[in-house]
């Protein structure tokens, strides 16, 4: 008897250790190898010192976190397996991409039809809520941003006539949709535009193009590594015009890019590096540490992300992937580092201001502020 109440206690004690070290799994996506990776870098590395540091603080329903993360490429057919692999062999809870608009929207529906909540972080694709109730994101989507850009030129500018360069992918296309639409009510008229690729880094032709429209205004959409680039000879052909970017132009490496030519260059959707948040010096100096660079804001937003899910299982008070789909669904007044996460609306597209930003002196400094409901309330299905 006395040997089998020992063994029962000693089985007590592996059960209670085992709990105390269980995890819970948050997967996670981003391009860790091709044109895209120094982002899937950045992102990655904000995600892991969100998990970090959720973990020093003593975990969430009492057990740690474990980010389980994957490189995409930045390519959908692989981002569907990394999810199917994900779901079924690691068996996360959530997800969370640090990835672009089409690895992540070719994820979506998986996790979608495995009722598993997913969250991306900062692609703006407005198909990848359009997959069902389960997926969220923690940025604006596209046409809104475009229509904040439409909105911040006429207001800064006037009527102006506006030279539009959009990259020819989910990215460029979704903005400059809400863009156009939004343009002509607001008397700005688009004399052209040009489009270019992924891979593009000589923009001859579009440059001299643009100068022989001599806009008021140039509206350039693409990723920092195209943006470097395309705004350095803008300007080495003599175009002095103002240069209004979309998000993706804020990462520190456009600037390092572009060099001079990135002074003055205004940034929709970019991130103030010194707005008022509580973790935000703390979160760039860990970075920095990490990662050798300064903090880009893909990083920002995959720790918001997981920072978000942390909270919402808090909330939920379950691992259930139903209870906390709903709890993600509740979610009022966030603050993000990027900005204030207002609230999720039916079909888990966020409300929240949209920030514009300047370069000045090698950095992003906030320029404006747009919070018009008439711009930014995203469609609800």
């Amino acid at each position: 008897m006395i040997r089998t109440a020992g063994l029962g206690a000693a089985a007590a004690v592996l059960i209670w250790a085992g709990a105390a070290e269980a995890q819970i799994k948050i997967g996670f996506h981003a391009p860790q190898s091709g044109p895209a990776s120094a982002d899937g870098k950045s992102a990655t590395i904000g995600a892991e010192i969100a998990i970090d540091w959720i973990n020093q603080a003593g975990g969430v329903l009492g057990q740690k976190l474990e980010l389980v993360p994957y490189d995409d490429q930045n390519k959908p057919d692989q981002a569907v397996p990394i999810a199917n692999k994900l779901i079924g062999q690691d068996k996360v809870t959530v997800a969370v991409s640090g990835s672009y608009s089409a690895p992540t929207r070719a994820a979506a529906g998986v996790f979608q039809a495995a009722g598993i909540p997913y969250v991306a972080a900062y692609a703006v694709h407005p198909d990848i809520t359009k997959s069902g109730r389960f997926a969220f994101r923690t940025v604006i989507l596209g046409p809104p941003q475009g229509k904040g850009a439409a909105k911040f030129i006429a207001d800064r500018f006037g009527k102006a006539r506006v030279s539009m360069l959009t990259m020819n992918n989910d990215f460029g296309s979704s903005i400059a949709d809400g863009f156009k639409e939004t343009a002509p009510k607001l008397g700005l008229q688009i004399v052209k535009e040009y489009t270019f690729g992924l891979g593009e880094r000589q923009f001859g032709p579009i440059v001299a193009s643009v100068k022989n429209d001599n806009p008021d205004v140039i509206y350039a959409i693409g990723y920092y590594f195209v943006a470097g680039p395309l705004v350095a000879q803008l300007r080495a052909a003599g175009l002095k015009q103002p240069i209004v970017g979309a998000q993706a132009f804020d990462s520190m490496q456009f600037i390092d890019i572009a060099k001079d030519a990135a002074e003055g260059v205004f940034v929709v959707g970019g991130m103030d590096r010194f707005r008022n948040h509580p973790d935000l010096e703390r979160f760039k100096a860990e970075f920095k540490q990490r990662a050798g660079y300064e903090m880009e804001a893909v990083a920002a937003n995959s720790y918001s992300a997981v920072r978000l899910v942390g909270d919402a299982l808090t909330r939920a008070g379950s691992t259930d992937p139903a209870k906390l789909r709903d709890a993600l669904a509740a979610t009022k007044n966030f603050p993000l580092l990027t900005g204030n996460l207002a609230f999720f609306n039916a079909i888990g597209e966020l409300y929240e201001p949209l920030e514009v930003t300047v370069v000045k002196n090698g950095n992003f400094y906030g320029a404006a502020v747009i919070d018009d409901p008439t711009i930014l309330t995203p469609p609800a299905d």
